[in-house]
């Protein structure tokens, strides 16, 4: 988290809110040492135009970026290859460059990368969805482009 911070600052501005939630872990008697850094960091970026895309990112084992509704999760190590994708799902969002296909319990979720690079996550909401086939989902479904956090009435 603390790499991608400062990142996430220069990449909104004053575009988002971002909360950050500490959570630290309890020992076997219930208390809490303070003194120690926090066992999980949790980032949450909310665009001030509606029509962007909110962010949610966790720091615990793994580095945990969601993007969307139910799909658009990915879970990514701490070495450099992984903070460089992170950093790039994270400039895609708030650039306005993904987009989210719904369907009943279930969405798919692009990020096209400055490189033109398109990276893909479904989700699924629930285990009935998996059970309940919905051929073509992905081309009848509603889809939404979201918009880049900074629009010209923002600049």
């Amino acid at each position: 988290m603390q790499e991608l911070l400062p990142y996430l600052h220069d990449i909104v501005g004053d575009t988002a809110e971002i909360t950050i939630e500490d959570d630290w872990a309890s020992e076997a008697d219930g208390s809490v040492d303070h003194d120690q850094p926090p066992s999980i960091r949790s980032a949450y970026i909310r665009p001030h135009n509606a029509a962007a895309l909110p962010m949610d990112i966790t720091c615990e084992q793994w580095i945990v970026i969601e993007l969307g509704r139910i799909g658009g999760r990915w879970e990514l190590g701490y070495d450099s290859d992984d903070l460089a994708l992170a950093k790039a799902l994270l400039g895609a969002a708030a650039a306005g460059r993904v987009t989210e296909t719904t369907a009943l319990g279930r969405s798919k979720v692009d990020v096209t990368l400055t490189d033109g690079t398109i990276l893909s996550e479904t989700g699924y909401d629930g285990c009935l969805t998996i059970l309940i086939p919905l051929p073509g989902w992905t081309t009848w479904g509603r889809t939404k482009r979201y918009e880049p956090y900074r629009t010209r009435a923002t600049e």
